[in-house]
Protein backbone atom coordinates (compact mmCIF):
# COMPACT_ATOMS: atom_id res chain seq x y z
CA UNK A 1 0.00 0.00 0.00
CA UNK A 2 1.24 3.47 -1.11
CA UNK A 3 0.75 6.64 1.07
CA UNK A 4 1.62 9.69 1.51
CA UNK A 5 1.28 11.58 4.92
CA UNK A 6 -0.48 14.82 5.72
CA UNK A 7 0.83 14.42 9.69
CA UNK A 8 4.30 13.62 9.50
CA UNK A 9 4.82 14.22 12.97
CA UNK A 10 2.69 11.61 14.42
CA UNK A 11 3.45 8.15 15.17
CA UNK A 12 0.27 5.35 15.79
CA UNK A 13 -0.01 2.30 17.13
CA UNK A 14 -2.52 0.04 16.86
CA UNK A 15 -3.13 -2.69 19.08
CA UNK A 16 -5.27 -5.75 17.66
CA UNK A 17 -6.08 -8.85 19.52
CA UNK A 18 -8.50 -11.75 17.69
CA UNK A 19 -9.82 -9.16 14.98
CA UNK A 20 -8.17 -9.97 11.40
CA UNK A 21 -11.74 -9.07 9.74
CA UNK A 22 -11.64 -5.11 11.14
CA UNK A 23 -7.86 -4.40 11.75
CA UNK A 24 -7.28 -4.12 7.74
CA UNK A 25 -10.16 -1.32 8.04
CA UNK A 26 -8.71 0.33 10.44
CA UNK A 27 -5.41 0.34 8.68
CA UNK A 28 -6.99 1.74 6.09
CA UNK A 29 -9.45 4.41 7.51
CA UNK A 30 -5.48 5.80 9.27
CA UNK A 31 -4.13 5.96 5.92
CA UNK A 32 -7.02 8.04 4.93
CA UNK A 33 -6.89 10.11 7.69
CA UNK A 34 -3.67 11.22 6.79
CA UNK A 35 -0.86 8.71 8.15
CA UNK A 36 1.78 6.88 6.08
CA UNK A 37 2.00 3.11 6.64
CA UNK A 38 5.50 3.83 7.23
CA UNK A 39 4.38 5.73 10.87
CA UNK A 40 1.91 2.70 11.87
CA UNK A 41 2.61 -0.12 13.99
CA UNK A 42 0.91 -2.68 14.54
CA UNK A 43 0.78 -4.59 17.79
CA UNK A 44 -0.39 -8.41 17.89
CA UNK A 45 -0.96 -10.05 20.95
CA UNK A 46 -3.45 -12.69 19.69
CA UNK A 47 -3.20 -16.62 19.63
CA UNK A 48 -2.54 -16.97 16.27
CA UNK A 49 -0.01 -14.71 14.61
CA UNK A 50 -1.19 -15.78 11.48
CA UNK A 51 -4.28 -13.11 11.93
CA UNK A 52 -2.56 -10.13 10.72
CA UNK A 53 -1.13 -11.43 7.55
CA UNK A 54 -3.51 -9.23 5.28
CA UNK A 55 -2.38 -5.87 7.25
CA UNK A 56 1.72 -7.44 6.34
CA UNK A 57 0.88 -7.78 2.95
CA UNK A 58 -0.69 -4.36 2.52
CA UNK A 59 2.94 -2.51 3.91
CA UNK A 60 1.95 -2.64 7.50
CA UNK A 61 4.80 -3.53 10.13
CA UNK A 62 3.67 -6.13 12.61
CA UNK A 63 5.39 -6.97 15.95
CA UNK A 64 3.96 -10.10 17.95
CA UNK A 65 3.70 -10.34 22.01
CA UNK A 66 2.68 -12.18 24.37
CA UNK A 67 -0.91 -11.25 25.58
CA UNK A 68 -0.02 -9.20 28.76
CA UNK A 69 -3.27 -6.62 27.72
CA UNK A 70 -3.97 -3.57 26.35
CA UNK A 71 -0.97 -1.48 28.32
CA UNK A 72 1.86 -3.88 27.74
CA UNK A 73 1.07 -4.16 24.05
CA UNK A 74 0.89 -0.57 24.02
CA UNK A 75 3.83 0.18 25.85
CA UNK A 76 6.03 -3.06 23.83
CA UNK A 77 4.86 -0.40 21.16
CA UNK A 78 6.77 1.77 22.03
CA UNK A 79 9.66 0.38 23.18
CA UNK A 80 9.94 -0.98 19.74
CA UNK A 81 9.31 2.73 17.84
CA UNK A 82 11.66 4.16 20.45
CA UNK A 83 14.42 1.92 19.66
CA UNK A 84 13.98 1.87 15.80
CA UNK A 85 13.90 5.85 16.19
CA UNK A 86 10.59 6.12 15.14
CA UNK A 87 8.98 7.48 17.56
CA UNK A 88 7.50 11.29 16.17
CA UNK A 89 6.25 14.36 18.29
CA UNK A 90 3.08 13.13 18.91
CA UNK A 91 1.55 9.39 19.14
CA UNK A 92 -1.77 7.69 18.49
CA UNK A 93 -3.00 5.18 19.94
CA UNK A 94 -5.80 3.06 18.40
CA UNK A 95 -7.74 0.12 18.80
CA UNK A 96 -8.06 -2.50 15.74
CA UNK A 97 -11.61 -1.60 15.44
CA UNK A 98 -11.29 1.93 15.42
CA UNK A 99 -12.30 3.51 12.06
CA UNK A 100 -11.17 7.67 12.38
CA UNK A 101 -12.73 9.94 9.76
CA UNK A 102 -10.81 11.66 7.02
CA UNK A 103 -10.27 14.84 9.32
CA UNK A 104 -9.92 13.02 12.95
CA UNK A 105 -6.54 12.61 13.42
CA UNK A 106 -5.87 16.02 12.06
CA UNK A 107 -8.03 17.65 14.27
CA UNK A 108 -6.58 16.32 17.38
CA UNK A 109 -2.65 16.85 16.34
CA UNK A 110 -3.72 20.72 15.57
CA UNK A 111 -5.25 20.81 19.15
CA UNK A 112 -1.69 19.58 20.89
CA UNK A 113 0.05 21.54 18.53
CA UNK A 114 -1.74 24.45 19.47
CA UNK A 115 -1.69 24.18 22.98
CA UNK A 116 1.72 22.57 24.80
CA UNK A 117 -0.33 22.10 28.49
CA UNK A 118 -2.87 19.48 26.20
CA UNK A 119 -0.97 15.82 27.09
CA UNK A 120 -3.52 13.86 25.44
CA UNK A 121 -6.73 14.65 22.77
CA UNK A 122 -9.70 12.55 22.01
CA UNK A 123 -12.26 12.25 19.32
CA UNK A 124 -16.07 12.13 19.51
CA UNK A 125 -16.55 8.29 19.79
CA UNK A 126 -19.78 6.87 17.49
CA UNK A 127 -20.99 3.31 18.12
CA UNK A 128 -20.93 1.32 14.56
CA UNK A 129 -23.02 -1.49 15.66
CA UNK A 130 -25.58 0.74 17.25
CA UNK A 131 -26.71 2.80 14.10
CA UNK A 132 -23.35 5.22 14.85
CA UNK A 133 -24.93 6.94 18.18
CA UNK A 134 -22.55 8.65 20.29
CA UNK A 135 -21.18 6.25 23.02
CA UNK A 136 -18.29 8.95 24.30
CA UNK A 137 -17.48 12.07 24.32
CA UNK A 138 -14.96 11.69 27.49
CA UNK A 139 -15.79 10.87 30.97
CA UNK A 140 -15.46 12.47 34.45
CA UNK A 141 -14.72 10.94 38.09
CA UNK A 142 -18.00 11.39 40.37
CA UNK A 143 -16.99 13.67 43.24
CA UNK A 144 -17.31 11.49 46.67
CA UNK A 145 -16.65 7.69 44.84
CA UNK A 146 -14.63 8.48 42.40
CA UNK A 147 -16.61 6.31 40.30
CA UNK A 148 -15.78 7.31 36.46
CA UNK A 149 -18.79 8.21 34.18
CA UNK A 150 -19.20 8.99 30.88
CA UNK A 151 -20.67 12.45 30.36
CA UNK A 152 -23.92 11.78 27.95
CA UNK A 153 -24.83 15.22 27.15
CA UNK A 154 -24.89 14.20 23.02
CA UNK A 155 -25.90 17.37 22.14
CA UNK A 156 -23.04 19.60 22.95
CA UNK A 157 -21.16 17.60 20.27
CA UNK A 158 -22.17 20.21 17.76
CA UNK A 159 -20.08 22.39 19.59
CA UNK A 160 -16.72 23.20 17.84
CA UNK A 161 -14.59 23.96 20.98
CA UNK A 162 -12.31 21.69 23.11
CA UNK A 163 -13.74 20.62 26.22
CA UNK A 164 -11.65 19.37 28.95
CA UNK A 165 -12.53 15.70 31.12
CA UNK A 166 -11.06 13.51 33.82
CA UNK A 167 -10.20 11.08 31.16
CA UNK A 168 -10.64 9.58 27.31
CA UNK A 169 -11.66 6.10 26.39
CA UNK A 170 -8.91 4.61 25.03
CA UNK A 171 -10.26 3.08 21.90
CA UNK A 172 -8.77 6.14 20.19
CA UNK A 173 -6.85 8.77 21.83
CA UNK A 174 -3.89 11.26 20.75
CA UNK A 175 -0.79 11.92 23.14
CA UNK A 176 2.40 14.18 23.01
CA UNK A 177 4.79 11.76 23.00
CA UNK A 178 6.85 12.91 25.54
CA UNK A 179 4.24 12.38 28.29
CA UNK A 180 3.18 9.01 27.21
CA UNK A 181 6.75 8.15 27.71
CA UNK A 182 6.97 9.82 30.53
CA UNK A 183 3.42 8.34 32.39
CA UNK A 184 3.77 4.65 31.15
CA UNK A 185 0.47 2.97 31.22
CA UNK A 186 0.24 0.46 34.00
CA UNK A 187 0.01 -2.55 33.03
CA UNK A 188 -1.49 -4.45 36.13
CA UNK A 189 -5.14 -4.03 34.67
CA UNK A 190 -4.80 -5.93 31.74
CA UNK A 191 -7.68 -4.49 30.36
CA UNK A 192 -10.19 -1.28 31.01
CA UNK A 193 -9.59 1.29 33.72
CA UNK A 194 -5.83 1.89 32.35
CA UNK A 195 -7.17 4.87 30.29
CA UNK A 196 -8.73 6.48 33.25
CA UNK A 197 -5.61 5.80 35.71
CA UNK A 198 -3.52 7.37 33.19
CA UNK A 199 -5.51 10.71 32.60
CA UNK A 200 -6.18 10.87 36.45
CA UNK A 201 -2.24 11.08 36.71
CA UNK A 202 -2.01 13.66 33.62
CA UNK A 203 -4.31 15.64 35.71
CA UNK A 204 -2.50 15.55 39.03
CA UNK A 205 0.70 16.46 37.10
CA UNK A 206 -1.01 19.86 35.49
CA UNK A 207 -1.71 18.62 32.01
CA UNK A 208 -4.52 18.67 30.43
CA UNK A 209 -7.29 16.06 28.89
CA UNK A 210 -9.12 17.08 26.24
CA UNK A 211 -12.09 16.12 24.06
CA UNK A 212 -11.98 17.55 20.57
CA UNK A 213 -15.85 17.27 19.12
CA UNK A 214 -14.96 17.91 15.66
CA UNK A 215 -12.64 14.78 15.44
CA UNK A 216 -14.90 11.69 14.87
CA UNK A 217 -14.31 8.21 15.31
CA UNK A 218 -16.54 5.11 14.95
CA UNK A 219 -16.09 1.86 16.86
CA UNK A 220 -18.52 -1.27 18.63
CA UNK A 221 -18.54 -0.66 22.22
CA UNK A 222 -19.97 -3.70 24.48
CA UNK A 223 -19.44 -2.36 28.07
CA UNK A 224 -16.95 -3.98 30.44
CA UNK A 225 -17.38 -7.25 31.60
CA UNK A 226 -18.35 -7.27 35.13
CA UNK A 227 -15.51 -9.15 36.70
CA UNK A 228 -13.18 -6.55 35.42
CA UNK A 229 -15.13 -3.94 36.39
CA UNK A 230 -15.16 -5.27 40.49
CA UNK A 231 -11.24 -5.90 39.73
CA UNK A 232 -10.05 -2.44 38.43
CA UNK A 233 -12.35 -0.04 40.13
CA UNK A 234 -10.75 -1.32 43.08
CA UNK A 235 -6.98 -1.33 42.17
CA UNK A 236 -7.73 2.40 40.83
CA UNK A 237 -9.06 3.27 43.92
CA UNK A 238 -6.03 1.47 46.06
CA UNK A 239 -3.26 2.95 43.94
CA UNK A 240 -4.77 6.53 43.04
CA UNK A 241 -7.15 7.01 46.21
CA UNK A 242 -7.73 4.77 48.80
CA UNK A 243 -8.48 1.15 49.45
CA UNK A 244 -11.05 2.26 51.98
CA UNK A 245 -12.99 4.25 49.45
CA UNK A 246 -12.22 1.92 46.79
CA UNK A 247 -14.61 -0.64 48.89
CA UNK A 248 -17.53 1.88 49.08
CA UNK A 249 -16.75 2.32 45.22
CA UNK A 250 -17.47 -1.69 44.43
CA UNK A 251 -20.26 -1.69 47.18
CA UNK A 252 -21.68 1.00 45.07
CA UNK A 253 -21.44 -0.94 41.92
CA UNK A 254 -22.74 -4.07 43.35
CA UNK A 255 -26.31 -2.41 44.61
CA UNK A 256 -26.35 -0.68 41.37
CA UNK A 257 -26.46 -4.15 39.51
CA UNK A 258 -28.30 -5.41 41.82
CA UNK A 259 -31.07 -2.77 40.89
CA UNK A 260 -31.00 -2.85 37.47
CA UNK A 261 -31.49 -6.60 37.43
CA UNK A 262 -34.38 -6.24 39.71
CA UNK A 263 -36.09 -2.80 38.24
CA UNK A 264 -35.10 -3.61 34.24
CA UNK A 265 -34.43 -5.79 31.54
CA UNK A 266 -31.01 -4.92 30.48
CA UNK A 267 -30.06 -6.26 34.02
CA UNK A 268 -28.34 -9.48 34.71
CA UNK A 269 -28.19 -11.38 38.00
CA UNK A 270 -25.07 -12.66 37.48
CA UNK A 271 -23.20 -9.59 37.03
CA UNK A 272 -23.39 -8.94 41.16
CA UNK A 273 -21.17 -12.20 42.04
CA UNK A 274 -18.75 -11.17 39.00
CA UNK A 275 -18.50 -7.94 40.59
CA UNK A 276 -17.83 -9.34 43.54
CA UNK A 277 -15.17 -12.06 42.43
CA UNK A 278 -13.16 -9.36 41.07
CA UNK A 279 -12.99 -7.10 43.62
CA UNK A 280 -12.14 -10.22 46.03
CA UNK A 281 -9.32 -11.06 42.98
CA UNK A 282 -8.31 -7.34 43.66
CA UNK A 283 -7.97 -7.91 47.22
CA UNK A 284 -5.71 -10.91 46.91
CA UNK A 285 -3.30 -9.50 44.41
CA UNK A 286 -3.04 -6.54 46.43
CA UNK A 287 -2.49 -8.48 49.35
CA UNK A 288 -0.02 -10.86 47.89
CA UNK A 289 2.08 -8.25 45.89
CA UNK A 290 5.66 -8.69 46.34
CA UNK A 291 7.72 -5.68 46.89
CA UNK A 292 8.87 -5.70 42.87
CA UNK A 293 5.68 -5.22 41.96
CA UNK A 294 4.39 -2.52 44.42
CA UNK A 295 7.95 -0.98 43.21
CA UNK A 296 6.81 -1.25 39.44
CA UNK A 297 3.21 -0.33 40.09
CA UNK A 298 4.59 3.03 41.81
CA UNK A 299 6.98 3.97 39.25
CA UNK A 300 4.08 3.60 36.64
CA UNK A 301 2.51 6.57 38.30
CA UNK A 302 4.66 8.96 36.84
CA UNK A 303 5.73 11.64 39.28
CA UNK A 304 8.76 12.15 38.50
CA UNK A 305 7.61 14.19 35.20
Amino acid sequence: MMGGSRLNDVSCIVVHHNSPETLVHTLRALVGAGLAPTQILVVDNSTDPGQTAAAAAEGFEVVHTANRGYAAAVNDGMKQLAEAGRLLEYTLIATHESLAAPEAVLALRDELAADHTIAVAGPTLLNAGADMQVWSVGGRLSPTLKLPRHFVDADVVVDEKTVDRDWLDGAFALYRTSDLESFPLDESYFLYFEETDLHTRLNRAGKRVVWVPRARVSQRSSGIPPRLLGRNLFRMHAKLFSRFRGRFAVMFELVRATARAFLTKRGRWSDVPSIAAGWLQAERELRTATPEDQSSTSASSGSHA
